[in-house]
């Protein structure tokens, strides 16, 4: 019997671990026997719902209208802390905070509750949001891509994901231990009218919705990369080298990779 691929624990290993979350839209990519209960727990409380409520896949999850478990349809704030906790920085006087999205049955509201940014969009002086990375968004952002990364090699291979080339990884991402950030690529490609598919058949008029779509390559027979595209955000992390390169822009040719990431000393900031 393998132990847990995250903490080593004997288990218990009672429930499924969704690999993608079910607030994605995820049913069926699931992890059984891998991923003890506790672990399983500690993603969902702590690392997913982080992720899906307060970075820019929670606005994607309720932009593309993803429902709840219950079937209730998506918010999102994504105001920041108003005073600065934990060791992480998570405030930053250049955030928009007081914006909040709600998806409804046919359409997504903004509520805005700063006067001086909607006096800006008014007069045209703005014309968008600004959302900015601050250390703790991008530390659980790749703990949750490493995660979900990991799943889906342990998924193809339990005794790979478990080799020591993955041993920084899975620590990053069930236990936050590594010395500074681990650097995340981004890019953007495709336009939002590309998300949302209509068609008609028999039975009337039907929408699909890209909710998400996942990969994970062996670059160079040196990276092996993880990538997550939510809306036209695609997000890559190397899940067995945590060092920031420019060689890694090169194994998505035709997409303009950027690196998202903060300097040891600054992640100390």
């Amino acid at each position: 019997m393998m132990t847990c691929l995250f903490c080593d624990s004997n288990g218990p290993f009672s429930k499924p671990e969704h690999i993608v979350p079910e607030a994605l839209g995820n049913n069926d990519l699931i992890l059984r026997g891998e991923v003890c209960d506790q672990c399983n727990q500690y993603f969902g409380s702590k690392i997913e719902s982080f992720v899906l409520g307060k970075t820019p896949l929670a606005f994607w999850r309720t932009f593309l209208g993803i429902r709840k478990k219950g079937g209730a349809l998506p918010h999102v704030d994504l105001s920041q802390p108003k005073m600065q906790k934990g060791k992480l920085p998570s405030v930053h006087n250049l955030h928009d905070n007081l914006v909040s999205f709600m998806c409804h049955e046919d359409y997504v509201s903004v509520e805005i509750g700063d006067d001086q940014i909607v006096k800006d969009l008014l007069d045209g002086s703005r014309d968008r949001f600004t959302f900015v990375f601050t250390h703790l968004v991008l530390s659980m952002m790749g703990r949750f891509f490493c995660k979900v990364g990991l799943e889906l090699l342990c998924l193809a291979d339990p005794n790979y994901a478990r080799s020591e080339a993955f041993s920084q990884s899975r620590r990053f991402a069930r236990f936050g231990e590594f010395n500074g950030l681990w650097p995340i690529y981004h890019a953007t490609s495709g336009e939002i009218r590309d998300l949302r598919h209509s068609y008609f058949d028999s039975a009337g008029c039907w929408q699909e919705v890209l909710c998400y779509r996942y990969g994970v390559c062996d670059f160079q027979g040196r990276y092996v990369l993880f990538a997550l595209t939510v809306g036209t955000d695609t997000w890559v992390v190397s899940l067995n080298d945590p060092f920031a390169t420019p060689d890694i822009q090169l194994a998505f040719p035709g997409m303009e990779l950027k690196l998202i990431w903060y300097s040891p000393d600054e992640s100390r900031e």
